[in-house]
């Protein structure tokens, strides 16, 4: 077994006749579209990310509202409706 694996460490494949070095160094790369499929990516990545961070948080704040809101209740605090942006208790 360590005679295949020494082997196959050892061997190199030899150099497709008939194709120069600089046009093999060409044809290897992604090119223009490989550049562009990933930058659309990375994008839609971005925007994706920033979508989520943006629910999670809503989210985050709603829990923390319906806390606040159950502690006035449990407290049976009243709200007063004269101050600004109050509304009655229910």
């Amino acid at each position: 077994m360590y005679s295949f694996l020494l082997y196959a460490a050892s061997v190199s494949p030899s150099p497709v006749p008939g194709e120069s070095v600089g046009d093999a160094a060409q044809a290897i790369g992604p090119g223009f579209v490989g550049f562009v499929a990933t930058a659309a990516v990375v994008i839609v990545t971005i925007f994706l990310i920033r979508d989520m961070t943006r629910r999670i948080r809503k989210v985050r704040y709603r829990g923390e509202a319906e806390e606040r809101q159950a502690l006035l209740v449990e407290k049976g605090k009243d709200i007063q409706p004269d101050e600004p942006g109050d509304l009655p208790a229910r």
